[in-house]
């Protein structure tokens, strides 16, 4: 192993959270068996229509950052892998200098380089994390498929325009059976340049279904939760008042793949 990328400043990271995303926290049992036991002690079944399992899982987040999700992720004994990927080198590099229980460094290797060797990788305990395009990703790349994807920050982040290739993308990457828990925010009301503008783009329930319903790789997808953001975050509201926002909702989707 080598060291991971020189240390660089710290500059702020856009979305950045502190601490493991709420809906996480009261979600994660559903695209992760047994998900919360880590945070309750206590054994829980899946949403209602999965038996409680002893398998690990494969877990995927793109345009991670530096997210702290990852790290707990990790950690989570019913998780065997996470896979992040970010086109922003510092934010992976602060992360590494964060978490240093994880041990990521860059894996030396002998072997000449493949086809998803246009990615710099970084790997640690449970852990692996990319440098480049998730355009380019590949299973070859991700050294297999994923059971779970958490998207918080990823397809609010991607151009409207790209939105169909994004999902594509996501697609190809998932197993059968897998599940996807994605994020979004939805600028309800205001100004129409403040709704339209980002990033993060406002991605309503309506583009989701748009999106993700009718594809042949689906089984479902459902809005399980929506929180008011300037209830739960007061200072924001002033903020984005400014800008001419006038609601910002969070909403989270539970998406199924079929087997």
């Amino acid at each position: 192993m080598t060291s991971f990328w020189s240390k660089k400043g710290d500059p702020m990271i856009g979305w950045h959270k502190d601490s493991i995303h709420h809906f996480l926290s009261r979600h994660g049992d559903k695209i992760i068996p047994n998900f919360s036991s880590s945070l309750t002690g206590n054994i829980c079944e899946m949403d209602g229509d999965m038996q409680y399992e002893k398998r690990q899982v494969r877990v995927f987040v793109p345009l991670c950052g530096k997210t702290v999700d990852m790290a707990f992720l990790a950690e989570n004994k019913r998780v065997e892998e996470v896979v992040g990927i970010d086109s922003v080198r510092v934010a992976l590099e602060n992360f590494s200098i964060e978490h240093p229980s994880l041990d990521l460094m860059v894996p030396e290797s002998s072997s000449p380089p493949g086809p998803g060797d246009q990615f710099e990788c970084l790997k640690g305990k449970k852990i692996s994390l990319l440098l480049g395009d998730i355009f380019d990703l590949n299973d070859i790349a991700t050294n297999g498929r994923f059971d779970a994807v958490f998207d918080r920050a990823s397809l609010v982040a991607i151009q409207p325009g790209l939105r169909e290739k994004y999902v594509e993308t996501i697609g190809k990457l998932m197993k059968p059976g897998g599940r996807i828990l994605l994020v979004t925010v939805d600028r309800r009301t205001g100004t129409e340049d403040t709704k339209s503008t980002g990033p993060p783009f406002s991605v309503d329930e309506k583009e989701v279904y748009r999106l993700y319903n009718d594809l042949d790789w689906v089984e479902s997808v459902s809005m399980i939760e929506e929180v008011d953001e300037f209830v739960i975050d007061p200072e924001s509201k002033e903020r984005w008042d400014i800008c001419g926002l006038d609601s910002l909702f969070e909403l989270c989707f539970l998406i199924k793949v079929k087997e």
